[in-house]
């Protein structure tokens, strides 16, 4: 096991995270963390981290966004708009979520990463789930 998932673990237990699965990707750059979130596909949610400069740097690398159908990818650009007055994150990409932070910060940033990543899956499964109630009620 690498350094940064050994680190990933700690750092996840010791905020209190304990049914997490962290697990090496095979460039050995990124680790994937399976956590408890549920998204639009019914699949867990996996927020992938690697270390840079000295900070732990989280990403969903774009999963989320090619989830989603494409009528409602609005609901990513609208909720990452007020993503840096809700939850303190980083940067958007034009396909995915970035948030930088220093190991003493994990908590704080990865807790605010997964509930981003977790309201869109939400809204989008809502969404879905009102679409097929209309076509069924037609």
């Amino acid at each position: 096991m690498n350094d940064l998932s050994n680190e990933l673990k700690a750092l996840l237990e010791k905020s209190g995270f304990r049914d997490m699965i962290v697990e090496p990707l095979e460039d050995s750059e990124w680790c994937s963390i399976t956590t408890s979130s549920i998204d639009v596909c019914g699949d867990n949610v996996v927020i992938y981290a690697r270390r840079t400069d000295g900070m732990i740097e989280l990403s969903d690398l774009g999963v989320t966004y090619f989830n989603i159908d494409d009528e409602y990818k609005y609901i990513i650009e609208v909720e990452c708009k007020i993503w840096p007055l809700l939850y303190d994150l980083g940067k958007r990409t034009d396909i995915h979520t970035v948030v930088s932070s220093r190991p003493k910060d994990f908590y704080y940033a990865f807790t605010r990463m997964d509930w981003a990543l977790s309201n869109i899956n939400n809204i989008a499964a809502y969404l879905l789930e009102e679409e097929d109630s209309n076509e069924k009620d037609e």
